[in-house]
């Protein structure tokens, strides 16, 4: 009886293990991986998939003038994931977030989640910011315009904000 257990336990693993590992591939022949360069490993056109050094300008949502800047860092991911690197602050976190390609090779849509805190680091909310993306002909630079909304710990809106960004591909070099 043990035997019987153990080998259907075993079975179904491997079972699992192929589904998976068939699943992958497939995967991957849909989406070629990307080189450092954001160009795919078949030569297709230029991809969002990097790290890149952003410089973001927060802007008066009606008028457009700017109001401050901050440096951030952004990793895409291929699926469609990334993740954003701040500088050190106890007022929130990195972001996390999503991206998918819209019209043409060249354009993107983003959106990310980080949690607030106040100055005692008690949680007090989260924000959400959803951007488009337009990649340059290099696809070594992007411009992106945003909105943000900062939410309560219920998720309710509690204010909004625009900012637009310059971001340029880290190559390693």
């Amino acid at each position: 009886m043990k035997r019987m257990t153990f080998t259907s336990i075993t079975l179904a693993i491997m079972a699992i293990v192929i589904a998976f590992t068939m699943s992958r591939s497939t995967i991957r022949a849909q989406n070629p991986p990307v080189s450092v360069s954001g160009q795919s490993n078949e030569g297709d056109e230029p991809s969002l998939v990097g790290v890149w050094v952003t410089q973001v300008t927060r802007r008066n949502c009606d008028t457009g003038e700017p109001i401050g800047t901050s440096r951030i860092q952004l990793t895409f991911a291929e699926g469609g994931t990334f993740l954003e690197t701040i500088g050190p602050s106890t007022i929130r976190s990195p972001g996390n977030g999503i991206w998918k390609r819209e019209h043409g090779w060249n354009e993107y849509s983003s959106a990310q989640r980080f949690m607030r805190y106040d100055g005692a680091g008690v949680f007090v909310g989260s924000g959400v910011v959803r951007a488009a993306i337009t990649l340059d002909e290099t696809g070594n630079h992007y411009t992106s315009t945003a909105t943000n909304d900062v939410l309560d710990v219920n998720g309710n809106v509690i204010s909004s904000g625009c900012a637009t960004s310059v971001s340029t591909r880290f190559s390693g070099e």
